[in-house]
């Protein structure tokens, strides 16, 4: 078989110069095109305004923020609700057998399963 022999260079290095009218026409070439662009996308969003709706669709005017007239009244019935939420007894589904318990009892259930189970699953 014939080995192919890769062409013979001689040493040197490469031109250190520089073709500054290559850099400069792509520079203003990329410079167009940016501007171009921004034009383009200039006109086609309409500019820097909002388009406006037709008059007989404009919103009616925003009117003064409504207030609460009693809000230390609501304050203490919201507060009521969520105690009540969690220190009181309630049915969630009487067909289902779901009933809503206090806080603190839940808690305590919880423990005494929770001692159950390690102490029957403790080595011996």
């Amino acid at each position: 078989m014939a080995e192919i022999s890769p062409p013979e260079t001689r040493p040197g290095h490469e031109p250190s110069r520089v073709d500054a009218r290559r850099i400069a026409w792509f520079s203003a070439g990329l410079a167009a095109l940016i501007a171009a662009s921004a034009l383009a996308a200039f006109a086609l969003l309409g500019g820097f305004r909002p388009p406006r709706p037709p008059i007989g669709q404009l919103p009616p005017p925003a009117g003064a923020p409504m207030l609460q007239s009693a809000p230390a009244g609501d304050l203490q019935a919201y507060r009521q609700s969520k105690e009540s939420l969690l220190h009181g007894y309630r049915w969630i589904d009487r067909k289902a057998g779901l009933v809503q318990i206090p806080i603190e009892r839940a808690m305590q259930l919880t423990a005494e399963r929770n001692a159950a189970r390690a102490a029957s699953e403790a080595p011996r």
